[in-house]
């Protein structure tokens, strides 16, 4: 028996295959978080169950520093993820497309340094 369900038209949309990746972005992000969250939790319970040296910063003796660093790491992530990175992605993309289309008789090579 022939399947009969209608073709998915949004499989065809530009549209909707940005949203997903945007989705799949979100998602990468919520895991990242959520791994962040329960790895940084473990290694300060390990620092803070070891005793203090005396030279402590927040009462860890070495736990701020993978939580801090990867806390950026985290950061920079979101950024890309919900802020600065995707719209100029897109408007760095469009900028040189036009530049592109001026030049069209000229093949277009992009500049070595930014």
């Amino acid at each position: 028996m022939a399947d009969h369900t209608p073709h998915d038209t949004r499989s065809d949309d530009p549209a909707w295959a940005a949203a997903k990746a945007r989705a799949a972005d979100q998602a990468g992000f919520a895991i990242h978080l959520v791994v962040y969250v329960l790895v940084c939790a473990l290694l300060v319970v390990i620092d803070l169950a070891g005793g203090s040296s005396g030279d402590t910063i927040l009462g860890l003796d070495w736990a701020i520093w993978p939580v801090g660093g990867w806390g950026i790491g985290l950061i920079l992530h979101a950024v890309t993820t919900f802020g600065f990175g995707r719209g100029w992605e897109e408007r760095r993309a469009a900028h040189l497309y036009e530049q592109a289309r001026r030049h069209e008789s000229e093949p277009f090579e992009p500049p070595t340094r930014w």
